[in-house]
Formats: C-alpha cells, sequence, structure tokens
C-alpha cells in the first residue's frame, strides 16, 4: 500500500459562503454537489479544473460547537501546486487578500501564502520558471 496523493481538504466551517466564495474567486475552483450529505445546504465540494473534488466544505451539524477561526490543531497549512503566478497574484493584489511571498530556490519553487476567511493557512507553490512571467 502507497498513497498516492491528498484526496480532499475538509473545512467545517458556519463561514460556508464565505469560505466558498474565497476559494471560487482567488483559486478559480468551482462548487458542485456533495452526494454524501445531499439533504444538507451547508454542504458542498468544490472542484478544479479537470472536476477533482479537493476541498470539502461543511457547516458545523446543528448540536455541534464550531472551532473557533485561525490555528486550532497541529495542522498548519493547506498547500496547493498551481501555475499561473502573475494571474493569481493579480487576483489577490484586486481583491485585497494580504499574502507573503516565499521563493524556494533551492527547489525551483515560488511559493504564496495567505489566509482563508477561517485563518486557515494556504500555501500556493508555483514553479520558479513562472516568477517572470
Amino acid at each position: 500500500m502507497h498513497v498516492e496523493r491528498i484526496g480532499h481538504v475538509n473545512i467545517r466551517t458556519p463561514l460556508v459562503e464565505e469560505t466558498l466564495v474565497f476559494y471560487e474567486t482567488y483559486l478559480g475552483l468551482r462548487r458542485g454537489d456533495a452526494v454524501s450529505a445531499v439533504w444538507r445546504a451547508d454542504n458542498v465540494w468544490l472542484y478544479d479544473a479537470q472536476g477533482f473534488p479537493l476541498i470539502h466544505v461543511n457547516g458545523p451539524l446543528p448540536d455541534e460547537i464550531a472551532a473557533p477561526e485561525g490555528l486550532t490543531s497541529r495542522l498548519d497549512h493547506v498547500a496547493f501546486d498551481c501555475s499561473g503566478l502573475k494571474a493569481c497574484r493579480e487576483r489577490l493584489t484586486a481583491g485585497g487578500i494580504a499574502f507573503r511571498e516565499q521563493p524556494l530556490p533551492a527547489r525551483q519553487m515560488h511559493q504564496l501564502n495567505l489566509l482563508d476567511p477561517n485563518g486557515i493557512k494556504v500555501e500556493l507553490t508555483f514553479r520558479d520558471d513562472e516568477v517572470d512571467a
């Protein structure tokens, strides 16, 4: 047995709509049905351009206490391999989303680090050949 890739990330939040809009607007993901619990309106998947489900967003259950915003566990961040660095920078800047750039020359990569509406750290990684593109 071996792990081939991350299947998906689940974000359980009372900020369902804000979370969906953030990932749609700034990462270009598309919302779609979550067949696991169609009876819940606050249960939605975000898909990449190829239709692969990446993020499962759902609200807390009625008797569940929502975790506070920000880092509440040892999970530090969610990372996405991306393309289109220039367009991503422009989209984040136009939306007023603060980000930090991190060149990683030893790995021939360049990262943008930011927070989603829930305070979850998001790492966007691009190939170095996109830095000046």
